[in-house]
């Protein structure tokens, strides 16, 4: 097997954000549907959403997208990249599923993206 370029090598990274890894807490899960705590009457971290089950409301599934800790796995491994065709590839790969993250997110992601490409270029 030839070895990975940069850009592939960060593309298997970014597939490997790992939501078990996240500390999530009620509070936040309640802060981030709007919602008192005490409506959460149980939640599960699964593979690919997080599960709430609500008082009155039944499940609820989350996308780790939404979430701060995704967002900012998403800036470190912007932040990480060391040349500009891997930041693209990195850019592409999170436009791709831009409709998974808040607008407030993409915005947020984009301004990072943005310094990281002008700092990349600037060091040419």
């Amino acid at each position: 097997m030839p070895p990975l370029r940069d850009s592939e090598a960060l593309l298997r990274s970014a597939d490997r954000i790992n939501p078990n890894t996240f500390v999530i807490s009620l509070k936040q899960i309640a802060k981030h549907l709007k919602i008192n705590p005490k409506r959460i009457i149980n939640w599960q971290k699964w593979q690919h959403v997080l599960w709430v089950h609500l008082e009155g409301r039944g499940g609820y599934f989350i996308s780790y997208r939404k979430l701060e800790q995704w967002i900012a796995a998403c800036r470190t491994l912007i932040r990480g990249c060391q040349n500009l065709p891997t930041l693209t590839t990195l850019w592409t790969a999170i436009l791709k599923e831009a409709t998974r993250y808040t607008e407030d997110a993409i915005t947020r992601l984009q301004e990072i993206w943005q310094q990281r490409q002008t700092t990349l270029t600037s060091n040419k």
